[in-house]
């Protein structure tokens, strides 16, 4: 068994990763450190962890725990995941790595210098029904993919730190633009990024100085176009689609109405993955992914298989994240230069 502590006593702990630990073998949550103290215990009673800490070093310091999961606002990210891996813990990181571009590369270096696993933790690389897609794709259903888009999309974030940049380090660049970097570099197979062209702006929580509604162009190192549109503008739900146009055909996911692959091939024939279903009425945990994603960390530390979602893919994001704002400074693509390992 993997003793795992987890940070942060908020929403997404309750909604996807602790079900998501509880569902599978290898996995014990030994406990819980939080500020605010009632949502940490109400969470310990709901799942049977044992321990609640009132200061996330003591959670590190617990011998028990080999792996801190961070499920924080944004800024605490770096603090947590350095002083973690420099007590010889390895850790999970919900997205986004960080809130600045600075402090991922920090939370990245300090991985090389203690020698420890970094886990970033975004669900998008492993829902079911888009591994699927990727499948189709990498089998030539769709020819020579030529342009990738993703949408997604919230009527408000869950939480008031989300909307103060100093926390959380933007508006729905930094949280929901993340999960479509995540989709268009990973349907790539990671593939160089020459410049990126973002435009934003506030048209709904227009009481706040964070963006909620962003528009984001991707040019490929070899001419290939990709495309996020992200926001915290889509009252009365989400907003969750993925597409991939290709020289055969063109494939489409829609994550929020029972998540089916639409595919249409040559001469406008639908293809047979038209009927194909994931799971709609699975929980949350199950048909988006995260389940999947905890039970592949568990894999790479118990089986030492490859590691699909760590330093690498998270930098990466905050690199094509602070291009996009620099890019809504100066009114221009800014150039970009990913990085090629972790």
């Amino acid at each position: 068994m993997i003793g795992v502590g987890i940070v942060g006593a908020g929403f997404w702990p309750r909604l996807a990763q602790l079900p998501a630990f509880a569902s599978i073998p290898g996995w014990n949550v030994v406990g819980i450190a939080s500020a605010r103290r009632s949502s940490a215990h109400a969470l310990a009673a709901d799942f049977g962890i044992p321990r609640v800490y009132d200061d996330y070093t003591q959670l590190i310091d617990d011998d028990d725990v080999q792996v801190v999961d961070i499920v924080t606002p944004n800024y605490l990210h770096r603090e947590i995941a350095v002083r973690a891996m420099a007590a010889g813990k390895d850790v999970i990181c919900i997205k986004p790595l960080a809130h600045t571009l600075a402090d991922a590369e920090a939370i990245v270096e300090a991985a090389r210098t203690y020698g420890r696993r970094l886990f970033y933790a975004d669900n998008v690389l492993f829902t079911p029904a888009l591994r699927a897609f990727k499948a189709l794709a990498d089998a030539g259903t769709y020819g020579d993919i030529f342009r990738t888009k993703s949408i997604n999309g919230v009527g408000v974030p869950h939480g008031s730190w989300f909307f103060d940049p100093a926390l959380s380090g933007g508006g729905c660049i930094v949280d929901m633009a993340v999960h479509g970097f995540a989709f268009l570099d990973w349907f790539a197979d990671y593939a160089g990024v020459h410049s990126v062209f973002a435009q934003a702006s506030t048209f709904v929580h227009t009481r706040y100085p964070v963006e909620d509604t962003s528009v984001i162009q991707l040019r490929l190192d070899d001419g290939r176009m990709a495309q996020t549109e992200d926001s915290w503008a889509t009252p009365g739900g989400f907003d969750l689609r993925y597409e991939a146009f290709g020289s055969f055909g063109h494939g489409f996911v829609d994550l929020l109405y029972g998540h089916p692959i639409r595919s249409v091939v040559d001469r406008n024939v639908e293809g047979e993955s038209n009927a194909t279903r994931y799971h709609a009425v699975d929980p949350h945990h199950i048909k988006d992914g995260h389940r999947d994603m905890m039970q592949h960390f568990l894999d790479v530390l118990v089986e030492g298989v490859p590691l699909e979602s760590g330093a690498r893919e998270g930098l990466r994001v905050m690199q094509l994240v602070d291009a996009s704002y620099r890019s809504i400074d100066s009114g221009a693509p800014e150039n970009v230069r990913l990085v090629t390992d972790g």
